[in-house]
């Protein structure tokens, strides 16, 4: 499968926090283990962090958005999770992609937010 860095949840992170601490890159790697060992957990964390990408993202564009600690950003997307947060558990709808896509139009979908985040 090919890489895509909107699939990635570390890189998300990466771009909406300010330089992690080490206590911060423990805390990381935490919720990867957290990931790893419980697909649903994976699901909901990585739908909330690309939920508040894409919330952020014509402020990441326009270089407005303000960075903020990961301490205080996992602890809203863990607490958004937990309360099922529409704003945070779930991607919007003009997101999600329905059952009928083809996986042609998954890579064309990738290939505009690649070709966004370049301008």
């Amino acid at each position: 499968m090919e890489y895509s860095r909107f699939d990635d949840v570390a890189s998300l992170l990466i771009e909406l926090c300010k330089p992690m601490n080490n206590q911060e890159l423990v805390d990381l790697m935490n919720i990867k283990i957290s990931m790893s060992e419980s697909k649903d957990f994976e699901k909901h964390y990585t739908a909330a962090v690309k939920g508040l990408y894409v919330k952020n993202f014509q402020k990441i564009q326009n270089k407005t958005y303000q960075k903020q600690r990961f301490a205080n950003i996992n602890n809203h997307l863990l607490d958004g999770i937990k309360n099922n947060s529409a704003e945070l558990g779930i991607l919007p709808a003009y997101t999600q992609i329905g059952d009928s896509s083809t996986n042609q139009t998954i890579a064309g979908l990738r290939a505009k937010i690649a070709k966004l985040h370049e301008n």
